[in-house]
This record gives structure tokens, C-alpha cells and sequence, in this order.
């Protein structure tokens, strides 16, 4: 089964052109690592309808299955890195939440991804709050998306991503008064949160 990696780094703005001259090279180089299956990113604009301001950047790591994962993250590559990573980024240690999915579309990605993230209060609905987003994508109209649910400790988490080609689109989407109900109805079912990524594609 797919496993995402979502990556979230604060990154000083002094260092803002460093790391996006770098970035291509970065992609490309985890992109021929075995087990990856793709490898995506790009600079967060929004955060739960608030335009940011700093510079944030998410990254997306979409692994064959969590034992690639583990494979990768114990390999000497990403060791290396990761202590290059250490002794160069004063704006600390990334976020990272991993995620068992769905199939990876096929389709290619478009401009803008919304990834909405929601920590599910009860364990044992977490199947309704899953159709709950499914009712949220079908009310906006998305025939592609994405998405799975957290492993590991903490909260169990449910993440779902959708692909936009404008900031205005996503705007006039949201206003809809169908879309709204169903936007409710999925956020009943625990707190949570959603960020807005202008892709590198």
C-alpha cells in the first residue's frame, strides 16, 4: 500500500534562494532513491484561509510502502543528508507526519494543493469522518484527490489532498452553501487544519 512522508520546514528567509536553487537538485536526488514512487513540493501561501507571510515550504516523499520508507530513512543516502541538513538549517528540525494512502493518481498535478489535515477525536469513527470528506470532494466538484491516515504515535490523523489551478478558484469553490454543510459536517469530527502549497511542477 502507497506511504506519503509530508514534510514541513521553516526555513530562515535569508536562506529562501539558497534552498530553492537547491531544491531541483534535492528532488531529483531522493526522486532515484529505491521505493520512491514520486516526490513533490513547493512553497506554503496559505494557512487555514490566512495568507503566510514567512517563508514555509512542504514537501511530499510517496513511497511503494511503509517498509520502503523505513528502508530509506535508515540508508547512508539519507543519513548523510540528513547531517548536512542538521549543521546547515538554523531553523531546526522539519516536520514530519507519515500517512498509509490510497492509489497515487495518475493525472498530473496541477498548480495548487490543498492538504487538509484533521485529528480525528474518536478512533472508531474514523471510516464516517473518511466519507465525510469523500461528501466534501464530491460537493466541490473534485473527481481527483488523495489521501490516508496517519501511522505512527499521537493523534490518529486523516489526510486528504486536493489539486486547484488558482487561488480564486478555491475561493469561489468554498463559497458554495453545499460545500459549506459538508465542510461542517467533516470538521465535526475532530480538530483540524488546512495548508495551501503553490507546486514546483
Amino acid at each position: 500500500m502507497p506511504f506519503v512522508a509530508v514534510i514541513t520546514s521553516d526555513i530562515p528567509s535569508e536562506k529562501k534562494d539558497d534552498f530553492l536553487g537547491h531544491w531541483p537538485s534535492i528532488k531529483e536526488g531522493i526522486s532515484k532513491q529505491p521505493g520512491v514512487v514520486g516526490v513533490a513540493g513547493g512553497q506554503v501561501v496559505n494557512e487555514n484561509g490566512t495568507p503566510v507571510t514567512e517563508f514555509k515550504f512542504l514537501q511530499t516523499i510517496t513511497f511503494n510502502s511503509e517498509a520502503d520508507d523505513k528502508a530509506f530513512s535508515e540508508s547512508a543516502w539519507f543519513k548523510e543528508r540528513e547531517a548536512q541538513l542538521n549543521t546547515s538549517n538554523p531553523g531546526g528540525q522539519p516536520r514530519i507526519k507519515k500517512f498509509e494512502t490510497g492509489p497515487v493518481p495518475s493525472e498530473k498535478p496541477k498548480a495548487f494543493a490543498q492538504f487538509s489535515f484533521l485529528d480525528v477525536a474518536d478512533e472508531s469513527k474514523h471510516e464516517a469522518a473518511k466519507q465525510a470528506w469523500l461528501d466534501l470532494v464530491a460537493a466541490l466538484g473534485q473527481s481527483v484527490h488523495f489521501g490516508g491516515k496517519s501511522v505512527g504515535d499521537g493523534p490518529s490523523t486523516g489526510l486528504g489532498i486536493l489539486g486547484w489551478d488558482s487561488e480564486d478558484e478555491i475561493r469561489a469553490a468554498f463559497t458554495k452553501p453545499e460545500v459549506q454543510a459538508a465542510l461542517q459536517k467533516y470538521q465535526s469530527f475532530g480538530e483540524g487544519g488546512s495548508v495551501l502549497v503553490k507546486l514546483d511542477v
